[in-house]
Order: structure tokens, then sequence, then C-alpha cells
């Protein structure tokens, strides 16, 4: 790590983290600078728990298993790793609440950003872009376009660079829109399908390059007829589903309804309204035991909501 602008990020990263302390955000234990080649200097940083992958090479994983199951229609054999994932809506939802709590802003939150340690736990990692405002209202920019433009709010990279900067004003919903796409690629997987099938007609234009763009689906209703896609899955092919999110809908058959909502809404979530997160980890809590709605220690700050 040597130029000025990977410092600075780093330097960034370690201020906002030292402040945090929540179990599903990853915690500095310090950093360290030596001569590498040409006496340059390099940065470092240790920090915990010690993740063994990331989210996105869990989804892709299991997306891949979905797929071949699907082409060849044999028995459905559920992947061993989804029921993993069920716990992870919640406390993820959870996570960014602490952050928000805080007035942090992660900007950047994507399946290559949450880290699953070797618990099985979902960490939320990668701050280097992240700000830390005094107040909610303070944390509505419109001054850059970081982030990732799949996962992104279209407040984030809408319109011509000669454009009114008001039309990318954007706060702390940057983050629960962000991980409302994120929790649409975790339901598509648990619901036996495959993230290809999902994502095959939502790519678009930009900047001379045809990328994946979430939030232009959602205006175009195609994440919509996506999720009626889960929805009719779960009713009709409950076999795909894992053990445990089948015995929540056994005697709770809207839940599939409050589950799918949640996304949804946290999808087009409104500047300043944090309803749809705090909704979303009600809606989840039952599916973990680790971070259960309503939370087990209201004292500690990691629990607030």
């Amino acid at each position: 790590m040597r130029t000025p602008s990977k410092i600075r990020n780093l330097e960034n990263e370690l201020k906002i983290l030292r402040d945090l302390r929540h179990e599903h955000i990853i915690a500095v234990l310090g950093s360290f600078s030596r001569l590498g080649k040409k006496n340059r200097l390099e940065y470092g940083v240790l920090v915990f728990p010690l993740a063994t992958q990331d989210l996105d090479d869990f989804l892709e994983r299991i997306s891949e298993h979905n797929k071949d199951y699907e082409e060849t229609r044999s028995a459905w054999i559920t992947h061993e790793d989804t029921q993993k994932l069920l716990p992870f809506f919640a406390c993820l939802c959870r996570a960014v609440l602490y952050l928000h709590e805080k007035c942090v802003k992660h900007r950047d939150i994507k399946p290559e950003n949450i880290l699953i340690d070797r618990a099985h736990n979902a960490i939320l990692a990668d701050f280097d872009i992240s700000r830390a405002y005094n107040d909610k209202k303070e944390a509505i920019t419109y001054s850059s376009l970081d982030g990732t433009i799949m996962y992104s709010s279209k407040h984030v990279w809408k319109g011509p660079d000669d454009a009114n900067p008001k039309d990318r004003e954007r706060g702390l919903e940057w983050d629960i829109i962000s991980l409302g796409f994120v929790f649409l690629e975790m339901a598509t997987v648990i619901f036996g399908k495959d993230l290809r099938k999902m994502r095959e007609n939502m790519h678009y234009l930009h900047n001379h390059e045809t990328v994946v763009i979430y939030s232009e689906a959602l205006r175009d209703g195609k994440i919509q007829e996506w999720v009626e896609v889960l929805r009719a899955t779960a009713t009709g092919s409950p076999e795909k589903l894992p053990d445990q999110l089948r015995e929540v809908i056994g005697p709770d058959p809207d839940y599939v309804n409050r589950f799918l909502g949640a996304i949804l809404d946290m999808m087009s979530a409104k500047q300043d309204n944090h309803h749809p997160l705090r909704d979303a980890y009600r809606v989840f809590g039952c599916l973990s035991n680790h971070c259960p709605w309503p939370p087990a220690r209201m004292s500690d700050p990691s629990q607030h909501v």
C-alpha cells in the first residue's frame, strides 16, 4: 500500500473503526509500517476476526449448485451452506443500524465487503471510503461518485457530470438500499435460484460498458418481477427452501410475503427513513439465534435499534 490515496483511505478506515464496537463489524487490532522494495514504506492493518471467505464467494458457490440442479432436473438437494445464510439477514441489519446510530455511512456495502469468519458469522468490513458525520443531516451528501454501481442507490451515480448536484443527494439510506440489494441476492440462492438467471435482464449501459445495475432494474420493475418468481418458488417448490425457513413458514405462510416485502422496502428506502431497516430486522430476527428480535440485551450499545 504505497500510493497517497491508498494511505489516506487506510488512515480514514482506521479512524472510523477505532470508534466502532460491534460483533458484526470488523475490528482493528493495530496497524504497522515497514520498509518495502526500494525503501518505500508499506502500511498494513491487523483486523479481527479472521475471515475465511467473503459473502460473494459464498453466494456464487450456492448459486452454481442451484444452477446445476435446475439444469439436470434431479431430485433437489439444498446446498449445505444455504442454511448458514439465514442469520445473516438480522445480524447485518443490526450492524448497519449501529453504524447509522454512530452517524457513519459505509458507502460501499456489497457481498465482497461482507466477510464470513470461521464461526460462520457475517462481518461488515472495508471502511476505506466510509465517512463519519456529526449528525444525520450532515450525512446527506452529493459530492462524489464512490461506491459500487451495481449495489448503489441511483442517487450515487445517476445523471451526467454537469447535472445539478442535488440530483445525486443521498444520506444514510444509501447503505440501506445497498444492503437490500445484497439481501435480494441472498434470498435468490436461499430460494434455490441462480444469480446469473436473476441478472439476465438487469444489464444497462454505463460509461460505454454493459453492467448490472440493480437500482435501474428496480426502477424498471425487473426486480419486482424477480421477487414474484421467488414468491412462487416458496409456495410451489417449498422443498427448495432450507429447513429452518420452512419451519418458520409452515405455521405462518404469510411470512414469505413479509420476508420479501422487507427486502423490497429496503431497496426503496427514502432519505433519512430508517423504518425499512428496523422493520426488516424485526422480520428477520426469528431466523437468527445470534441476533434475535427483540434483542436480548438492550443495555449494550451494539444492540440498540
